[in-house]
């Protein structure tokens, strides 16, 4: 029986996790799999430690949380001792998992999935990924060059959204603006005045238009509703793709979105001492990987002090006042997909697994 221990802070790498091992559940069945994670990992493995719930952003706000999440991590550290697993899969994070990757010090093989940030800022980090980590699986190809450069080997498969959102029908938009304020309580705490607020002047301006905040799993609604009083409607492809425009912040959900074809703008507000020390050090000229991708502004992008009612509020009145420009900004996302190809990265990531593994694949999948 081979054995597979992973970790997930946050929810976009849940989500990946969660279908990486529904992928290896229907391939394999001689497979055990264990998750420090959220529920999306959960459902396909036994979960020891709902890591999600400790999920925090910003510089400031990860130094404050270090000592909880040094306490997981020895607890996550001690679970691998026990179960003794065949293969470690770290899941982005990497404020927790390249620690745990240095704790572990190779002596069971690491996988790291989805690469942090290193080509943007703490581009130091690469030597512990070179010294602790067997195979570097990343999620946008130039970064597969990014780490060639550094003499790393990293493997590419494609974007794993792209056939996770590939199974949901894409629905006919509705007037509807919607707001997606992040998966953290500091997001939240940040953004949602901003977003109430914005919903306020837009009211104001134009009429037809329904107004809603698009909500992760694991924030309560009594949490939201602390600063918005807006109808909360659970996080679904649907519900994206039914937006006729989408307030966001950082983050995957400007790739879900993206995908789904929707015109949107991007906001992030950090702390004050967060902020000032990111200006410093991020190296890329834009935040939002849509704008990454395609090297050039394709969605407005309002941070830190720009990001006010006001100036959200003006943009998304010119898109939607605009047809022209409205539609340019859907067919340039669109685009996006081609940069995230091939079709069925998790699968193909899966396989790859198992053959590292030398795992026979059950007899059905192979007929």
């Amino acid at each position: 029986m081979k054995k597979i221990f992973i970790v997930a802070g946050d929810k976009s790498g849940d989500l990946y996790g969660g279908y990486l091992c529904k992928k290896l559940k229907d391939k394999y069945g001689n497979l055990e799999i264990y998750s420090f994670g959220g529920s999306c990992l959960a459902q396909y493995s036994l979960q020891l430690v709902n890591l999600i719930s400790h999920s925090v952003s910003g510089i400031y706000e990860v130094i404050f949380s270090l000592k909880n999440l040094i306490h997981i991590l020895n607890q996550a550290y001690r679970e691998i001792q026990r179960i003794k697993p065949h293969l470690i899969i770290l899941i982005d994070f990497p404020d927790f998992n390249l620690r745990l990757a240095k704790k572990i010090n190779r002596r069971i093989p690491v996988f790291y999935y989805v690469s942090p940030q290193l080509w943007a800022w703490r581009t130091k980090r690469v030597e512990i990924i070179k010294q602790y980590v067997d195979k570097m699986i990343v999620i946008f190809h130039f970064e597969k060059e990014f780490y060639k450069q550094k003499g790393i080997d990293a493997l590419y498969f494609g974007h794993p959204l792209l056939e996770i959102i590939k199974n949901h029908d894409i629905p006919v938009k509705k007037n509807i603006i919607s707001f997606m304020p992040g998966s953290r309580k500091n997001e939240i705490k940040h953004h949602l005045p901003v977003m109430e607020k914005t919903k306020e002047i837009l009211k104001k301006e134009i009429s037809g238009y329904s107004y809603r905040i698009i909500k992760t799993e694991n924030i309560t609604e009594t949490f939201y509703h602390r600063y918005s009083r807006m109808p909360l409607e659970p996080h679904s492809y649907r519900a994206i793709g039914e937006s006729k425009f989408i307030v966001t912040s950082s983050g995957t959900a400007t790739i879900e979105i993206a995908i789904m074809g929707v015109p949107y703008i991007i906001i992030y507000k950090l702390n004050p001492i967060s902020w000032q020390i990111l200006k410093r050090i991020v190296k890329t000229e834009f935040a939002g990987m849509v704008n990454i991708l395609a090297q050039e502004k394709i969605v407005d992008e309002l941070l830190q002090n720009k990001a006010t009612p006001s100036h959200i509020s003006k943009r998304i009145l010119y898109y939607l006042n605009n047809d022209s420009c409205y539609q340019e900004i859907s067919n340039k996302l669109k685009k996006i997909q081609e940069r995230l190809s091939p079709y069925g990265a998790t699968d193909r990531f899966a396989s790859y697994i198992g053959n590292y593994l030398n795992m026979e694949e059950n007899e059905t999948k192979r007929k």
